[in-house]
């Protein structure tokens, strides 16, 4: 992993073949000091993808039952990557294609880049933003 900050807040990632996507993302915001922020430009390749999505409307009172988790094999191409950085702590959303099929949903650790991936994260002066859980236990941002 390669970063460079820019003049108007911005610092972009280079991610290498074996960098850990999420795991580097969360690298960056430490060593870039930033609490605050948002992904505004991701892309690249992977080995494998891990995320979740929430599979039903209904909304299940117990927490475990919300998600479905995927980890998918095979090389994927990404399409994108966004998302809130709140309290230090990326909260992203990915989709990818892998010649077969388009996925989409939370990206989560354990994603190796392939080839390469690209990101710009936007640093925020304020305010300062956290996510704490609501009356559904679904961690929201709120204000710090």
């Amino acid at each position: 992993m390669e970063t460079f900050e820019t003049n108007d807040d911005h610092v972009i990632v280079r991610l290498d073949s074996g960098d850990m996507a999420l795991e580097s993302i969360t690298e960056a915001c430490e060593e870039h000091d930033i609490d605050t922020g948002a992904i505004v430009s991701g892309i690249g390749t992977f080995r494998n993808l891990n995320i979740h999505y929430v599979p039903t409307a209904e909304f299940p009172d117990e927490k475990s039952e919300r998600n479905t988790f995927l980890n998918l094999e095979g090389a994927w191409e990404v399409g994108t990557i966004d998302g809130a950085i709140a309290d230090g702590d990326p909260h992203l959303h990915v989709i990818a294609y892998n010649g077969d099929e388009t996925v989409a949903g939370h990206l989560e650790d354990g994603c190796e880049v392939h080839i390469l991936s690209e990101l710009t994260i936007r640093k925020f002066d304020g305010p300062e933003m956290t996510r704490r859980p609501n009356e559904k236990n679904v961690g929201t941002l709120q204000l710090k």
